[in-house]
């Protein structure tokens, strides 16, 4: 049987709250299209756990369910920062939650592949 591929979360989310919790709540409901359903369910709980305030630095998760997190935060940035669609004045709380998931997006990122280096079952990946 194959070991539990679990990882500390490792970031703390202190910034932008409310963009942070309607968007992580929009990603519950944009996460049908994950597939095997197993880690859809593992997902959402996830997630749930999040807006909850739940997870912590310290708290272990499965590490495809980090990187679909970390894809999903990535996501948001570039539509919301990146792409330029809206007006950095006029659209201040967007741009700046679209910010907000860029940095944290690339420090989960940074994050998971310290933590992969360290570990020896990515090796025999299944």
């Amino acid at each position: 049987m194959p070991k539990s591929k679990t990882i500390p979360f490792g970031v703390s989310f202190r910034g932008q709250r409310e963009y942070t919790f309607t968007e992580v709540s929009n990603f519950i409901e944009c996460a049908d299209g994950v597939e095997p359903i197993a880690l859809k369910s593992q997902y959402v709980s996830f997630l749930e756990d999040f807006t909850s305030r739940k997870i912590k630095p310290s708290t272990l998760v499965d590490v495809d369910v980090l990187q679909l997190f970390q894809e999903d935060l990535d996501n948001r940035a570039q539509i919301d920062f990146r792409e330029g669609h809206y007006d950095p004045i006029d659209d201040r709380e967007i741009v700046n939650g679209g910010r907000y998931f860029d940095k944290m997006s690339r420090k989960i990122k940074a994050h998971i592949l310290e933590q992969k280096s360290k570990l020896t079952f990515w090796i025999y990946d299944e």
